[in-house]
């Protein structure tokens, strides 16, 4: 494609003008037809000379991109005439990203290899691609863009941004200073195999004083015992409608992806078994609990493209499934959302399944929108509405939640940008309570 560009605009205006000077002179009107066409021409031919220009472009970019976390894409401009040649580069950004600049300008000099980068920010996990270049070549004259299209498709992967990566690493550390050691894979608890002996502290259990040791010292000296290791940890991914709400500019479903993979780190880090499950009417995907670091990989391959599902989650299917495939005494930990209350009636009801062999954590994303409007002051009918619909669904949710806790479910209510640090928390306080 042959496109005009400002100085050929600019020059087709110059038939008008003679003929506004010669007065609509016959011989003046000629000489401007004259004119139109040997820029026309001239526009042409200089718009195929650029075609022809000797130039060729490639693209170099990362096979795996992170939402929201800038990347660079670099085109490469090979000229190989003999003059500087100028070209105007856009590409095609996987969809959902943002290219900065959308359009580069370049200057490529004569028999040169040049880089120009871009900044690309992606805004949507899962598989995607590349488009084909887009680019336009100024001929030699500067009459016309030749218009040209290079084949570039590029497959990619966009993978979750952990944003709270940092911070479910200090709850982590937290959890296992608040013990006498720190060491990542063999902290103090209340294990069963006996570690070392250490003062008394007032949060010690009575059970934990080594009265000999008391005796001899005469001063209170509490029994530290290894946490044991090579328990059982099952997560369990509700990816149905409730977890398609917004919480901030993520998702839910984003907040408890996040939190799996980083539950499903420090489980392994801490030499348990970590098995998967992503369920929403039916059952999406199944890892068998195994304690390899591969698994860590096999879990984020599951995870990072899955999207929520506009259908009712299937709670019997799931927390059944969960109980028949776990022979062993294990943790299950399900993140889901209880704000379709019926579903939710359903999850409790079958809930007793696991609870009679296994422990039982339920994480939840609290309503910050609900929270909102319950404490909002009405000052009009349809305000008055909203704020009593909120109220109920609040009060429907605390009573659910504390059902859950009397039927001997273990439960944690966060907010989205906590819960992944909080469920780290929870998981390796039971495990130091040796609940597990």
């Amino acid at each position: 494609m042959i496109i005009p560009t400002r100085r050929m605009m600019w020059l087709a205006a110059t038939p008008l003008v003679a003929i506004l000077i010669s007065r609509g002179d016959p011989a003046g009107v000629g000489a401007a037809w004259a004119l139109a066409g040997l820029l026309l021409a001239a526009m042409i031919v200089d718009g195929l000379v650029a075609r022809r220009l000797p130039i060729r472009l490639t693209r170099r970019a990362p096979d795996q991109l992170h939402v929201d976390q800038p990347d660079s894409v670099s085109l490469t401009v090979e000229n190989r005439a003999n003059a500087p040649v100028r070209l105007l580069l856009s590409d095609r950004p996987p969809e959902g990203s943002r290219a900065i600049p959308a359009v580069l300008a370049v200057q490529a000099p004569p028999r040169s290899r040049t880089a120009h980068d871009y900044e690309l920010i992606p805004t949507r996990r899962g598989p995607t691609a590349f488009g084909d270049l887009d680019y336009r070549v100024l001929g030699p004259m500067g009459l016309a863009w030749a218009q040209k299209r290079l084949p570039a498709r590029h497959e990619v992967r966009c993978m979750p941004r952990f944003a709270n990566a940092r911070a479910a690493e200090l709850a982590e550390r937290r959890a296992l200073l608040r013990q006498a050691g720190s060491h990542r894979f063999r902290w103090r608890g209340t294990g069963t195999s006996f570690e070392s002996l250490r003062e008394y502290s007032t949060q010690d259990d009575i059970r934990w004083v080594d009265w000999k040791a008391t005796a001899r010292l005469n001063r209170p000296i509490s029994r530290n015992f290894e946490v044991e290791r090579h328990q059982q940890v099952m997560i369990l991914v509700d990816s149905s409608r409730a977890l398609t709400t917004f919480c901030g500019s993520r998702t839910k479903f984003d907040a408890m992806l996040e939190a799996a993979v980083l539950l499903t780190r420090t489980a392994l880090g801490q030499g348990d078994d970590l098995g998967l499950m992503v369920f929403a009417d039916q059952i999406d995907l199944y890892l068998h609990p195994r304690r390899e670091q591969t698994q860590l990989n096999a879990v984020v391959e599951g995870l990072y493209a899955r999207q929520p599902r506009l259908v009712e989650p299937n709670f019997e299917l799931a927390l059944t499934l969960a109980a028949k495939r776990t022979s062993r005494r294990t943790l299950c930990i399900l993140l889901t959302d209880v704000t379709v209350i019926e579903a939710a009636r359903r999850m409790l009801l079958y809930s007793k399944v696991l609870t009679q062999r296994h422990r039982f954590l339920v994480v939840t994303i609290a309503d910050e929108t609900l929270e909102e409007n319950e404490l909002r002051e009405p000052r009009d009918a349809e305000e008055l509405y909203r704020v009593g619909v909120a109220a109920g669904l609040m009060q429907e949710r605390t009573v659910l939640l504390e059902e859950l806790r009397r039927s001997g479910v273990e439960v944690l209510d966060s907010r989205a940008d906590q819960v992944a640090s909080r469920a780290i928390e929870r998981y390796l306080d039971l495990k130091r309570r040796n609940m597990l």
